[in-house]
């Protein structure tokens, strides 16, 4: 009967493993039953975010907080990613379901524009955009990744779930801006972005880290994995095309430095992550770039 709803339906159990997940739900996400089946809703598989760009599967999940109150959550504004990576806006009610004395959590959603409109659903939209993803390069942006951030190293806490993170600089940047001008920087900037994309798994997160950094969250991964992304990165990097848009000179090519590290057992949070990636990433600078290094 739940497969004949329109509306997406999913249910949890009261550790928030999926349990169930009709095609309503495949339609509108993209995910197929068996993809989510048994992974938990803070895996962050949807990417749930409110018109602030506050992670929900991280901080204010509305199935949560119906599981541990009992009381019915219902919102219209929330955001979630496709399969297909297309963001779009839903409507969430949540209920809870008591069996036996074990608490299940119902979710519903739809989308929003079937019921408020292509107008108020669009608009919507942009505003959550905009508050997670950087104009420039159209990466999630530092908020963003801070948050994610954040997440893998509570899940690695809770449930000893690894991650690696990747830090990668532009070599010779401001040299860049000085010689050809930041509209050049710019189109280097967003020609990196476009060559980090590629190879990357649909699990990964990547970001704007600020200025010419990026980052890429990678959770579920070892070491070995994380070396092979790495060089992929200066790889890719190294064979991008730079265009020269409305006549602006570019350089002929751009180079990367990367630098990688494994969380560890006696980081106190992600910011040690990332603070040996980013140790890693500038002995490569010292050494010239254009390469890679673990830490």
């Amino acid at each position: 009967m739940l497969d004949a709803v329109a509306e997406g339906v999913y249910v949890t159990t009261a550790s928030r493993e999926i349990i169930f997940w009709n095609k309503g739900a495949q339609r509108i996400t993209g995910y197929a039953s068996e993809e989510v089946l048994g992974k938990h809703c803070y895996d962050n598989i949807l990417v749930h975010v409110d018109t602030s760009g506050r992670n929900l599967c991280f901080d204010g999940c509305p199935l949560q907080k119906c599981i541990e109150t009992g009381q019915r959550q219902d919102t219209d504004h929330i955001f979630l990613r496709r399969k297909d990576g297309e963001r779009v806006a839903v409507y969430v009610k949540v209920s809870m379901l008591e069996i036996e004395g074990q608490r299940y959590g119902v979710e519903v959603f739809g989308e929003l524009r079937e019921v408020a409109g292509k107008t108020l659903a669009d608009k919507l939209q942009q505003l959550s955009t905009a508050s997670i993803v950087d104009e420039l390069t159209s990466l999630y942006n530092r908020r963003y990744v801070d948050t994610i951030l954040d997440q893998q190293y509570g899940l690695f806490k809770r449930h000893y779930q690894r991650f690696g993170v990747v830090m990668i600089d532009v070599d010779g940047f401001k040299e860049i801006n000085d010689s050809f001008g930041h509209l050049a920087g710019d189109e280097v900037l967003r020609t990196v972005a476009a060559a980090l994309k590629t190879g990357l798994r649909s699990m990964d997160v990547l970001g704007r880290f600020g200025g010419d950094e990026f980052i890429i969250v990678c959770p579920l991964i070892e070491l070995e994995g994380l070396e092979r992304l790495s060089e992929r990165i200066v790889h890719a990097v190294q064979h991008a095309v730079l265009s020269s848009p409305g006549g602006v000179q570019t350089p002929r090519e751009v180079t990367v430095s990367t630098g990688a590290s494994m969380i560890d057992y006696k980081d106190k949070s992600a910011a040690d992550v990332v603070a040996r990636a980013d140790e890693a990433l500038y002995r490569v600078k010292r050494d010239g770039g254009n390469w890679y290094a673990l830490n």
